[in-house]
């Protein structure tokens, strides 16, 4: 695959007084359980301005169409959604499709593991596989056992909330993809879901000193301005507010699977899983909970017509 990086501030930039798409909402809680739904990804899917790139990919909030229950296929009536990025390993295009499973945090269990993305991790590695690096649970949330996938998809689910818009206001669906706050947000929440279950995907860590700390210190507080930039400091937000996640109110889209719902390990090219065809793992609202505000999108067009944008959770490239 031959890769190009490109500055996400640059595309952000460029596209910023492109038209407007419609608005997005939250998942019914129909779509979360036993069945499968298909995500599909258009070329419109990656809206620039809310795309956080650095040095070490890109994440941030993208557009999927969902349909289901129980669906299969892009066939029926599709609801346009957010999704989040809180995968480092594996990616996402446009014109990625797929059968996928759509679990509360809330259902997150030893009989559902199996079929959220990480699911089965509960160790911190080695051995492997296992998560990378080290949280806490403080709050006892899940026992004590800050390894569980549950927890740690909380732990994300705490600092997606918390992405600002361009006036620094929290607003997840209308996130700026060049605020630094953002950058370190994103930091916090790759560090939490970091693993090696696909130790061949290339993925490694700490990415470039795109941020300013490994530590919080003293006195830091990611709210504030000695610590809003700062990856670690979000850590340990995430860590002290997980509680007031609404578990039945945010789920993980995990995919591939198969029609029978049976999720399926990422298929690689040429040994490689972070290369296409894509399969992320994303987070995302339904309800009931407390859907945060429904923006409009930039539509990403801007010659970008011969080319299939590929975003990763290090790089945008194009494909070989």
């Amino acid at each position: 695959m031959n890769n190009i990086k490109v500055l996400g501030v640059l595309i952000a930039s460029a596209l910023q007084t492109l038209p407007a798409l419609a608005s997005t909402q939250p998942l019914p809680s129909t779509f979360a359980g036993s069945t499968t739904d298909f995500i599909a990804f258009g070329d419109s899917a990656f809206p620039s301005s809310n795309l956080i790139c650095f040095s070490a990919g890109c994440g941030g909030a993208f557009q999927g169409t969902v349909y289901g229950p129980g669906a299969v296929s892009a066939s029926g009536a599709g609801i346009l959604t957010t999704v989040w990025c809180v995968d480092y390993q594996l990616d996402v295009t446009t014109g990625s499709q797929y059968i996928a499973n759509i679990t509360t945090l809330n259902d997150i269990n030893a009989a559902t593991q199996s079929n959220v993305r990480y699911g089965t991790l509960d160790s911190v590695s080695p051995p492997a596989p296992g998560w990378l690096n080290t949280v806490t649970d403080t709050l006892g949330l899940d026992g004590g056992d800050a390894n569980s996938a549950a927890y740690r998809y909380t732990l994300a689910a705490a600092l997606v909330s918390q992405y600002v818009d361009s006036g620094n206001v929290a607003n997840p669906t209308n996130l700026n993809g060049s605020s630094p706050v953002n950058t370190a947000i994103q930091e916090a929440i790759w560090y939490i879901t970091y693993n090696n279950e696909y130790p061949g995907d290339g993925a490694t860590w700490p990415p470039e000193s795109d941020i300013s700390s490994l530590t919080c210190g003293a006195g830091q507080n990611a709210l504030n301005s000695s610590g809003n930039t700062n990856y670690a400091c979000w850590v340990r937000y995430a860590e002290a507010n997980a509680g007031s996640v609404k578990t039945n109110a945010w789920a993980v889209i995990s995919g591939p699977t198969n029609a029978g719902g049976t999720l399926q390990a990422p298929a690689p090219l040429n040994g490689v899983y972070n290369q296409y065809p894509s399969y992320q793992t994303f987070l995302v609202q339904v309800t009931p909970g407390n859907p945060t505000p429904e923006p409009a999108y930039f539509v990403l067009t801007f010659g970008l017509g011969a080319f299939i944008l590929f975003v990763r959770r290090r790089r945008i490239g194009k494909q070989a």
